[in-house]
């Protein structure tokens, strides 16, 4: 028998089953609580700076989930999907759009436009890219032709790290996991959805009436046809 445990480990850029979907969009969310956890710990032991990145990473490993769902359902090249699944600046994307559901879940009296504009004002995925380097590197800087040696603990983070931190938590703690059957629904419409050639708008009210039907959601957690849901889908 080869002997296997000298063996590199290697990326898998495969196809997705319902069961490896549901496993690995369980391990993103864990683990993004479990990063969100040690921002909590270093925030309040005052290292606003590491709580910043840890807050961050907590963000970027939630983003997995969604794009794991695209992979399982391939809503988009498979390659281009697992690049996104790797690649830290994408999986901040739906950030604010997170922001915004956790703000009609939480508040549903306000208008949408006014959730959007709130969710609006947070960082962009090069913002977010950007403070994580800066909270954790040390860097030499070119600042309007001034040589600027910048060291972390110099700057006041904790501003920053509160943000990061609310942030972190309506994200992080929003998703929950789904089981293969779940996933199996919505794999099964979507398939005959590509055959039929409509979009995902269009076959989402099927998907929740069978969702709803097979207690999987509940009434409620979709707002079908908006921009705003109790959960991500």
């Amino acid at each position: 028998m080869a002997d296997n445990n000298n063996k590199e480990p290697k990326q898998y850029l495969g196809k997705l089953d319902t069961k490896q979907a549901a496993s690995a969009m369980q391990a993103a969310r864990l683990n993004s609580i479990d990063l969100l956890d040690s921002a909590e710990i270093l925030f309040k032991q005052e290292r606003f700076a590491h709580s910043v990145l840890f807050s961050i990473l907590a963000i970027e490993e939630s983003g997995k989930i969604i794009i794991l769902q695209s992979i399982l359902l391939e809503s988009d090249g498979r390659k281009k999907l697992w690049q996104s699944y790797r690649l830290h600046r994408a999986k901040t994307e739906y950030l604010n759009l997170g922001i915004m559901g956790r703000i009609r879940a939480t508040f549903p009296n306000i208008p949408i436009d006014e959730a959007q504009k709130i969710a609006a004002n947070g960082p962009t995925p090069k913002d977010l890219e950007t403070s994580k380097q800066r909270a954790i590197y040390s860097d030499c800087i070119d600042l309007s032709g001034e040589f600027i040696c910048h060291l972390p603990r110099n700057v006041d983070w904790k501003q920053e790290a509160w943000e990061r931190l609310c942030e972190a938590r309506a994200i992080v703690l929003a998703p929950r996991d789904r089981t293969p059957e779940e996933l199996d629904v919505w794999v099964k419409h979507v398939t005959a959805s590509n055959n039929s050639k409509k979009t995902l708008a269009e076959i989402l009210p099927d998907i929740h009436k069978e969702l709803m039907k097979k207690g999987f959601v509940e009434e409620g957690w979709w707002e079908i046809g908006r921009a705003s849901c109790r959960e991500r889908v």
